[in-house]
């Protein structure tokens, strides 16, 4: 990539509402769109927002909601009605760290989130359209430390860039196919008109089964992981209007909240069993010694 890419242009470092918060870009994440403030603490991110689209309009719907969960918007992301906009929100640590380190537990607790997110949003009649990993975010200690005045939770998986998303009047279950607009997932079938809230699934679908891979790399993968992801991926059958090719995001969340609390249960079962097995191996090695 040339040089020039990876300048800030001038226009975006001084801009007044940059200047006026003291934020100092130096690297670019995506070149004329995203640039990010070097060792300046706390980090932002500032991106310039396509006049043209919904991201905008859905950052300042989502900015006047509560920032708890359900909600895993990336709060603290301030809209610039300038020329071109522009959205100034907290840096945050990557979603792709210490995926290694993830056991069964914390990974099926980031689906839930991830799950719990995409239902928020659809809930509300928006849909991603571009969810890929690359769009997720996890809170780490540091963000929460450096952003006192935004309301990050530690731990949580937060969700971003609206660029391609759109809002409708129909929510899922009644929302016809749309055109798709440009996308890291192929789509399936060659199709060109997808049900956007299920085209949203499909994507979640590939997304997990993407971690899924990278978190078992050098182990293998449970079968209930590798299921889930196929159930969301699903068996398109070239819908051309409402889908149910695929589990709605609802669905899929309360499927998970079922898996997540019958692991708890496995889990306090075989704690149990160990508990009793101490239990009457003691009372044996007991029961020896006073004979």
């Amino acid at each position: 990539m040339p040089p020039q890419f990876h300048v800030v242009p001038d226009w975006v470092k001084d801009h007044p509402e940059v200047q006026a918060r003291g934020i100092q870009l130096e690297d670019t994440l995506k070149p004329k769109v995203v640039w990010r403030t070097g060792v300046q603490m706390p980090p932002y991110v500032v991106k310039a927002v396509n006049p043209a689209g919904q991201e905008a309009n859905i950052y300042e719907r989502l900015r006047g909601l509560s920032p708890a969960s359900p909600n895993h918007t990336l709060p603290g992301c301030d809209v610039i009605r300038s020329e071109p906009p522009i959205l100034i929100m907290p840096a945050v640590g990557e979603f792709l760290l210490d995926f290694t380190m993830w056991d069964l537990h914390t990974l099926l607790r980031c689906y839930y989130q991830i799950l719990e997110g995409v239902e928020f949003l659809h809930d509300l009649k928006i849909a991603h359209l571009d969810f890929v990993t690359d769009n997720l975010l996890l809170a780490p200690q540091w963000a929460v430390e450096c952003h006192k005045n935004v309301p990050l939770e530690l731990g949580k998986v937060y969700i971003m860039d609206f660029g391609e998303s759109q809002q409708y009047e129909l929510g899922p279950g009644r929302q016809p196919a749309i055109k798709l607009p440009p996308s890291h997932i192929t789509p399936p079938n060659d199709m060109t008109h997808f049900d956007p809230y299920s085209w949203d699934m499909l994507c979640v679908g590939h997304a997990f089964q993407w971690i899924s891979e990278w978190v078992h790399r050098r182990r293998p993968e449970p079968w209930i992981v590798r299921r889930l992801g196929s159930w969301l991926v699903g068996n398109e059958r070239g819908c051309t209007s409402v889908c149910h090719c695929r589990p709605s995001a609802r669905r899929a969340r309360q499927v998970m909240s079922v898996i997540l609390w019958a692991l708890r249960a496995s889990d306090s079962i075989g704690r149990a069993m160990r508990t009793m097995r101490g239990m009457f191996s003691q009372s044996a090695r007991t029961s020896r010694a006073q004979d």
